[in-house]
């Protein structure tokens, strides 16, 4: 498989900002999701880091989301039920980390990329940054980023942005809670985030991990949950119909 696209850490005073990158609107293929999995799990063991910040290179697209050339490759239900793991392990690893989360969405998310402003602990957006679940007209569903979401948007936002599979704007996004705040630009996003991160890095550890756990409270079940998301995916992936509308969906 094609290893292309990076992920970086910097260490800041007091916080880590983790940045992803793909030349494909910045997708997040199986290779980079363990990867960001390894770079948040590292953070969040690092006592010298107190929060996390999480964004994408650039200032176009934030996340299109999976890999298309990759999501149509699989032939397996083993195989595919692991690659919806990958999604499922960035939010279980946000979701562990015992540090406030961060994320900054400077463009367009898509699918995966929703999963991940909604499991943040924080996330800030500009007017770029129009959200879109598609999975639903290809014949599958986000199965494996809806518990994020519900828990961040709650039920009704949810279901509208599953069923809906166009394009919601920015401030739709804000009214629904998926963004707390919203910036007019990507370079007014990026210099309100880092003032964030250095907010949180001068407080006490010890108090946010208890914040946090109490913010995530009820979802100790996420594990099992989620896998069971990425096997009901996995399975409905591989069906004619959903095949059929990817491969439509790549020609456009």
């Amino acid at each position: 498989m094609n290893q292309t696209g990076s992920i970086t850490t910097d260490l800041r005073a007091g916080f880590a900002r983790i940045i992803f990158s793909h030349p494909a609107h910045n997708s997040l293929p199986s290779h980079l999701l363990a990867e960001l999995v390894r770079h948040i799990d590292a953070a969040g063991e690092n006592d010298a880091i107190r929060a996390i910040l999480l964004r994408s290179e650039g200032e176009g697209s934030f996340c299109a989301g999976a890999n298309l050339d990759e999501l149509l490759a699989l032939q397996e239900e083993d195989a595919a039920r692991d690659f919806f793991m990958g999604f499922a392990n960035v939010i279980l690893a946000m979701r562990r980390c015992p540090k406030p989360v961060v994320v900054a969405v400077q463009g367009k998310a898509i699918g995966g990329g929703v999963g991940l402003a909604a499991a943040a602990d924080y996330t800030l957006g500009c007017r770029a940054a129009e959200v879109r679940l598609s999975e639903l007209a290809i014949a599958i569903g986000p199965f494996v980023i809806l518990p994020a979401l519900t828990r961040k948007m709650g039920v009704a936002a949810a279901s509208e942005l599953c069923l809906d599979t166009e394009w919601h704007d920015a401030k739709w996004a804000r009214e629904k809670s998926l963004y707390q705040r919203i910036f007019a630009g990507p370079e007014e996003l990026f210099r309100e985030a880092r003032l964030v991160m250095r907010r949180l890095a001068t407080y006490s550890p010890a108090a946010a991990r208890e914040l946090k756990q109490s913010l995530w409270a009820g979802t100790d079940h996420w594990p099992e949950l989620l896998a069971e998301r990425a096997s009901v995916t996995g399975r409905l992936v591989l069906q004619p119909d959903a095949k059929a509308a990817l491969a439509k969906f790549k020609s456009k």
